[in-house]
C-alpha cells in the first residue's frame, strides 16, 4: 500500500510534464535581480553568480504563494538539503535540519545554524535556540539560505546561515490583507500597507495565527506586529527604524511510544507549553561616502521573554540503603526540591500510593518544571564597503566589527505530580504542591560576542573572481547562581579564534559556472551546555544547572564546490557537493529517555553530501526537482550513555564507532514540486517530499534492535484562483493521501506499558522507540486581497 501511494503521488506531481510541453506559456512576473549579503549587515551585496556557494533564494510571492505557518515551511518545500521535523507536533516548533546540522527552538539542542533579519541576529543568546514564531512573514521581501561555515556570519554558523530582508514602504507599496482556515479550527489573519513620498516611507503589518492542533492537547496561538520607517533625505542617505513584537503561546505534545502509532493524535504526558514574547528595536543607517565607499551601522535592542512547562514522569529505580546510602529527605515529609526526578517504586516505606499521592510528597512519579528565561539582548554593527577597482580591476570589499551580548535570567522550579486513575486523564500530571517552593536553578548568565571581519572580491578576468576574507571571533561567558545555595555554577569561560575563508568562481561559458570554497567556523558552548557537562550529574532537560567540567568550542572546516548552470535558456541546474569535519562537536547526551541528559564534546562529526536541482518552465507548467544525499558520521570512537538501547552493557554504555551514523538526519531526501497554469486566473501545483529512514536520537551507534525509523513520501496539492489582478483564492490539501509516518524518533521508556495505559508501579517500564507522527490530511482554504498604487496589470 505505501509503494502504491508514492506511484500515485509521483504520478500527480509529474505526470502534467508530458501534456503541457507545447501549452502556451502564462504571463510572468518579473524577479529582482539576486544578490548575496556576503556580511552579516546589509550593504556588502554581491551578484550571486560571483558567490562560491550553491546560495538558494525566495521572494515574498514565493512566502505568500506557499499560506505557511512559519519560513521554516518555505525552507522545507522549496530549498534543497533542508529537513523540518516537529517532534512536538506544533507547526511552529519545527527543528531546522541543513546538511546535517541543527537550529531548533528547544532548550538544549545543539545549534549549527546562524539566522539575521535586517542584520540583527536572532539566535537567542542564552541557547542559540530560534523562535521561529517572532519572525513576521507576512513582511519578509526575501528569503537567502547561504551554506557552509562562512566566518563572516559570526559565532554558531557551521552549517549555514539563513538571511531575511524586510519590505518597507519603499519597495512595497499598497497593501494587502489574508483571511484562511481550516482543518482543527485553523484561522490565520494578516494584513500589511506601505506608503512613501519623496523622502520618508511607513511600512506596517499584523498577523494571527490560531489552531487547536491536530493532536490531543497542542493548541496554539502566534501574534505579530512588525512597523518600519524610513528617511531618505537625500540619495547618498538611509535611516531606518524598525519595530518587532511578537506574543505567542504554543503548546505541543512529546514523541509517543511506536507501540502506540495506530493513535497517533495521542499524548504521552500534558500539558507542555512555551509562552513567548518579544519586542525588538533595530536603528539602521546607510551613507554614501563617495563614488567607491559607504558606511553601514546597526543599533539593536532584543527584549525575549519566555515562560516554559513541562509535564515529566520522574526516574523509575528500586531503593537499595546498601548502594543509595541514606534518602536524604523522609519521602512523607516535607517537600525537598532536590530530590525532583526520583520515584523509587520499590524498598521505600511509605510505597507510594495512587490512591493517596500526597502521602509520599517526595516519591511520586510524576514531576513538572516551569522554566523562565528573560533575556536581554543588544549590539551593534559597522561596515565599510568599498567598490572601487584594485589594480585596475573591479573589486568589491568590506571591513567591519560586531558586537553581540546578551544577560539572562534563567528560573526553574519544580513540582511534584501524579498521573489520576482515570483511564482518559492517565498522561495528565496533576501537581501536588505550588511551584513556588524554591527554585531548582536561578541564575544570571552573560555573552559577549566580539567580532572584527573583513572580505575581498576582486575580478581576476570577467570570468574568474577570487573572494578572501576572515573573521576574529572572542566570545565570552558568565554564570553567576541568584540562589545562594550553588555557588558551584559560578563561573567565566573566553574562546577566541581567527577563522578565515576563500573560494572562486568561473564563469566557463555563458551558460556554465564552476566554484569552489573552503571556510572555517566556531561554536562556542551556550550557558546551558557550560553547566550541564558532567556525566555523572545528568541535568533535567530544560537544565537545572550543576558545576561541571568545562567544554572546548566546536571547529569546523567545510569544503565546497560545485557546477551551475543554463539548459535552453529556461532550465536550470546545480550539482553542489561539500564535505564538512567538525572537531570537537557538542552533543546532548540522554541518560533518561528525553527527560535527562548532558552535554559532551565528542572528538569529530562529519557531514559531506551533495545537492543537485534542475528546473524550468515547459510551456504552461513551472517544476522544480531537488536531490540531496547527506552523510552525517562520526569521525571517531567514543563511549556514551544510552541505556534505552538494546545494545548498551550493564551500566548503559554503548560504544560508536568510527562512521556511525548521526541519529535524525535522513541520507536522502527529495523534493518535486509542479504548478501548472491553465490560464492567466487559474493554477494548480502539487509537491512530493520523500525522506529516507533516520536512526532514533539515542541510537547513535545504529545497532538498536528496533533499527532505523522509517523513511516516508507525502504529497501536498494546492489550487489557487485570481478573478482579478487584486483578488485570490485559494485551497491547499497537505499530506493528500493521509499517510501515517513517523518524522523522528527517539528511544526511550515507556512507563504506561500496562493494558489500560495507567502508571507501571510495579517495573520500570519497556524500553522502546518513541516516535513523532507525522500530521494527518488537512485542508485551508483563503482569500487574499490587494490595494493601492494602479498598476499595468489593473489597467489590462
Amino acid at each position: 500500500m505505501r509503494r502504491r501511494n508514492l506511484e500515485i503521488a509521483l504520478c500527480a506531481a509529474l505526470s502534467t510534464l508530458a501534456c503541457a510541453a507545447h501549452a502556451d506559456p502564462p504571463t510572468q512576473q518579473l524577479h529582482e535581480v539576486v544578490v548575496v549579503g556576503v556580511a552579516p549587515l546589509p550593504g556588502f551585496e554581491v551578484p550571486r553568480l560571483q558567490i562560491p556557494l550553491n546560495v538558494q533564494s525566495a521572494q515574498a510571492d514565493d512566502i505568500e504563494q506557499l499560506h505557511g505557518q512559519s519560513v521554516t515551511q518555505l525552507l522545507q518545500r522549496n530549498f534543497q538539503g533542508v529537513n523540518v521535523t516537529q517532534s512536538q507536533g506544533n507547526p511552529w516548533s519545527g527543528n531546522l535540519y541543513f546538511h546535517g546540522f541543527t537550529l531548533s527552538p528547544l532548550l538544549g539542542s545543539p545549534a549549527g545554524i546562524s539566522v539575521y533579519v535586517d542584520g540583527v541576529r536572532q539566535n537567542e543568546p542564552f541557547a542559540e535556540t530560534m523562535n521561529w514564531d517572532a519572525v513576521p512573514d507576512f513582511a519578509i521581501r526575501n528569503v537567502q539560505l547561504v551554506p557552509g561555515s562562512n566566518p563572516l556570519y559570526g559565532l554558531n554558523t557551521l552549517g549555514g546561515a539563513l538571511l531575511l530582508n524586510t519590505k518597507s514602504g519603499f519597495t512595497d507599496p499598497g497593501g494587502s490583507v489574508h483571511l484562511s482556515g481550516g482543518s482543527w479550527g485553523r484561522i490565520q489573519t494578516d494584513a500589511d500597507v506601505g506608503v512613501h513620498g519623496k523622502t520618508w516611507a511607513l511600512y506596517a503589518g499584523a498577523a494571527s495565527s490560531d489552531e487547536t492542533g491536530w493532536r490531543a492537547h497542542s493548541p496554539s496561538r502566534v501574534q505579530q506586529l512588525y512597523l518600519r520607517g524610513d528617511w531618505q533625505p537625500n540619495e547618498d542617505t538611509t535611516l531606518t527604524l524598525s519595530y518587532t513584537g511578537a506574543h505567542s503561546r504554543l503548546f505541543g505534545t512529546q514523541t509517543i511510544p511506536v507501540a502506540w502509532a495506530d493513535t497517533p493524535k495521542t499524548a504521552y504526558t500534558w500539558p507542555d507549553y512555551a509562552i513567548g514574547n518579544l519586542n525588538q528595536l533595530n536603528l539602521q543607517g546607510m551613507r554614501q561616502l563617495d563614488t567607491d565607499w559607504s558606511l553601514q551601522a546597526n543599533a539593536y535592542l532584543r527584549l525575549s521573554k519566555t515562560r516554559g512547562f513541562d509535564s515529566n514522569t520522574n526516574d523509575r529505580d528500586a531503593y537499595d540503603a546498601a548502594e543509595d546510602g541514606p534518602l536524604g529527605y523522609d519521602p512523607a515529609g516535607p517537600y525537598d526540591p532536590d530530590s525532583l526526578g526520583q520515584f523509587y517504586y520499590a524498598g521505600v516505606s511509605p510505597a507510594y500510593d495512587p490512591s493517596d499521592p500526597a502521602a509520599t510528597i517526595n516519591n511520586v512519579p510524576a514531576s513538572n518544571v516551569i522554566n523562565r528565561v528573560d533575556t536581554r539582548g543588544f549590539g551593534t554593527s559597522v561596515q565599510a564597503v568599498n567598490t572601487g577597482e584594485l589594480a585596475g580591476r573591479d573589486n568589491r570589499f568590506t571591513v567591519g566589527a560586531s558586537l553581540d551580548a546578551g544577560n539572562t535570567r534563567f528560573s526553574m522550579y519544580g513540582q511534584p505530580a501524579y498521573f489520576p486513575l482515570d483511564p482518559a486523564r492517565r498522561g495528565e500530571t496533576i501537581g501536588l504542591l505550588p511551584f513556588a517552593l524554591g527554585p531548582l536553578t536561578r541564575a544570571a548568565t552573560g555573552n559577549r560576542s566580539v567580532g572584527v571581519y573583513a572580505m575581498d572580491v576582486l575580478t581576476l578576468t570577467p570570468t574568474v573572481h577570487l573572494s578572501a576574507g576572515g573573521r576574529y571571533n572572542l566570545n565570552r561567558l558568565s554564570v553567576h547562581d541568584l540562589t545562594g545555595r550553588h555557588p558551584e555554577i559560578d563561573g567565566r569561560q573566553s574562546f577566541r579564534r581567527f577563522n578565515p575563508t576563500l573560494g572562486a568562481t568561473w564563469a566557463i561559458s555563458p551558460r556554465l559556472d564552476a566554484y569552489l570554497n573552503y571556510g572555517e567556523g566556531m561554536r562556542a558552548p551556550t550557558p546551558i551546555e557550560f553547566e550541564c557537562a558532567d556525566p555523572d550529574a545528568p541535568c533535567s532537560l530544560p537544565n537545572d544547572f550543576t558545576g561541571d567540567p568545562p567544554l572546548k568550542a566546536v571547529v569546523v572546516r567545510t569544503l565546497s564546490g560545485g557546477l551551475r548552470g543554463l539548459l535552453g535558456g529556461t532550465l536550470h541546474w546545480n550539482l553542489s557537493p561539500y564535505y564538512s569535519r567538525v572537531d570537537d562537536d557538542i552533543l546532548t547526551i540522554y541518560t533518561s529517555g528525553g527527560s535527562e541528559g548532558y552535554f559532551a564534546n565528542v572528538p569529530r562529526t562529519v557531514r559531506k553530501g551533495v545537492d543537485i536541482g534542475v528546473g524550468g518552465q515547459s510551456g504552461r507548467l513551472e517544476w522544480q526537482f531537488n536531490y540531496s544525499y547527506v552523510r552525517a558520521t562520526y569521525g571517531a570512537a567514543f563511549e556514551t550513555q544510552s541505556a534505552d538501547n538494546s545494545s548498551a552493557d550493564g551500566d548503559g554504555v554503548i560504544r560508536v564507532r568510527r562512521g556511525d551514523r548521526l541519529p535524525g538526519v535522513p541520507r536522502q531526501m527529495l523534493n518535486v514540486s509542479t504548478e501548472f497554469h491553465f490560464d492567466p486566473r487559474w493554477s494548480a501545483g502539487a509537491n512530493l517530499r520523500a525522506y529516507a529512514a533516520q536512526y532514533a536520537i539515542g541510537d547513535e551507534n545504529n545497532a538498536d534492535r528496533h533499527g532505523p525509523v522509517p523513511g516516508y513520501a507525502v504529497v501536498d496539492l494546492d489550487l489557487h484562483y485570481r478573478p482579478t489582478p487584486r483578488l485570490a483564492f485559494f485551497a491547499r490539501v497537505d499530506n493528500a493521501f493521509d499517510r501515517r509516518y513517523a518524522i523522528s524518533g527517539q528511544l526511550s521508556r515507556n512507563v504506561f506499558d500496562t493494558p489500560g495505559r495507567l502508571i507501571d508501579l510495579t517495573g520500570p517500564g519497556t524500553s522502546m522507540p518513541f516516535i513523532a507522527p507525522g500530521a494527518p490530511r488537512s485542508v485551508l482554504v483563503g482569500v487574499s486581497y490587494a490595494f493601492g498604487p494602479r498598476t499595468q496589470a489593473d489597467d489590462d
